[in-house]
């Protein structure tokens, strides 16, 4: 049964980041990141312009930190909450289900099977 919970929070854990858009929020602080560089070699904007355009990028990013780091807590809270409520119904064990979260067996097959969904997603958006 640990197995089973476990891989429901793996999976729960994925649908609630996909759900939030955490991928894009990640990817658009890649963004900003990299428009607050071209900012700062921006010769052609004095110091002053500089400070108010890195200001509203710095805003955005706080932003999108929060987003980020609640979203995060979200797609891993909910679903080891969910275990531990079924933990605290007599179905499964929440520190069984956290031990077999651990091992390198379940780790190891995890990835590969995420690997293998995400390569299969990326081609269906494709085509």
């Amino acid at each position: 049964m640990n197995i089973v919970l476990a891989a429901g929070v793996v999976v729960g854990f994925a649908v609630i980041i996909e759900r939030l858009r955490l991928p894009g929020h990640a990817r658009q602080v890649g963004r900003h990141s990299t428009t607050c560089l071209r900012v700062l070699r921006d010769d052609s904007l004095d110091d002053a312009a500089k400070e108010t355009a890195l200001q509203n990028r710095a805003r955005e990013l706080f932003g999108l930190l929060g987003r980020l780091v609640g979203g995060s807590a979200l797609a891993m809270g909910l679903p080891l909450g969910g275990v531990w409520l079924l933990g605290r119904a007599g179905v499964g064990s929440f520190s069984g289900t956290f031990a077999t979260l651990q091992r390198i067996d379940f780790l190891a097959v995890t990835t590969a099977v995420g690997l293998l969904a995400y390569v299969l997603v990326q081609r269906t958006r494709a085509s």
